[in-house]
């Protein structure tokens, strides 16, 4: 008998989870929850927080990601690395898909608490899914590929803006917390998978001599 890959079973306990999710929101179930997680993370309103998760959240916008992907297209090619950007393209257009896919779906009326303008509905976050798979991706090709002082630092710093993205979301009110860990889950379903191409491809190659960043 074949034996199942390990990262088959996580996908399937993440969509279990996702599933379990959605019906609780769809429901109202979790409402409370979503209300109690903002007073608290509004508590922590100030100008210097405003402005600098603003310029967070923009970065994960339609906008950004055109800006932050032709950036990284930009290193990619400098670094004769091409190939790999075609990964980090697949999981944020996967992504797009799939959270408007959803949000259509649902139809899941954004927080009347939100103070920025926002348009479209909320379940699940857009900004949040993006921001996941678009510095997941980095990380991964980072984790396999990079070596050196500056590894570390780099996996911390994009971690770093996959958790602000997030709870920047929840600060301005555009998102609930269950819009954010739906966007969590989906995001890393589309990793795993994006991994286990990355893993494949880059095993045919070890003995071809491959470019390490």
């Amino acid at each position: 008998m074949k034996k199942i890959k390990k990262e088959y079973y996580f996908i399937s306990i993440l969509l279990i989870l996702f599933v379990m999710l959605t019906i609780f929101v769809v429901v109202g179930k979790l409402d409370v929850i979503d209300q109690n997680v903002f007073n608290a993370v509004i508590k922590l309103k100030s100008n210097l927080v405003t402005n600098f998760l603003y310029i967070i959240t923009n970065l994960a916008s339609t906008t950004g990601v055109v800006i932050l992907l032709i950036i990284t297209f930009m290193i990619f090619f400098k670094r004769k690395i091409l190939s790999d950007f075609k990964y980090v393209v697949a999981n944020v257009f996967t992504s797009v898909i799939l959270m408007e896919l959803l949000k259509f779906m649902i139809k899941r009326v954004r927080p009347s608490w939100k103070w920025i303008i926002q348009g479209g509905f909320s379940y699940p976050s857009g900004h949040t899914i993006c921001a996941f798979v678009f510095y997941g991706t980095l990380m991964l090709l980072i984790y396999k590929k990079v070596k050196g002082k500056y590894k570390k630092p780099l996996l911390i710093g994009f971690s770093l803006m996959i958790f602000l993205t997030g709870f920047s979301r929840i600060y301005f009110g555009a998102h609930y917390l269950t819009d954010v860990l739906a966007s969590v889950i989906l995001g890393l379903i589309i990793l795993i998978i994006s991994n286990m191409f990355m893993n494949k491809e880059f095993k045919s190659d070890k003995n071809k001599d491959r470019k390490t960043i």
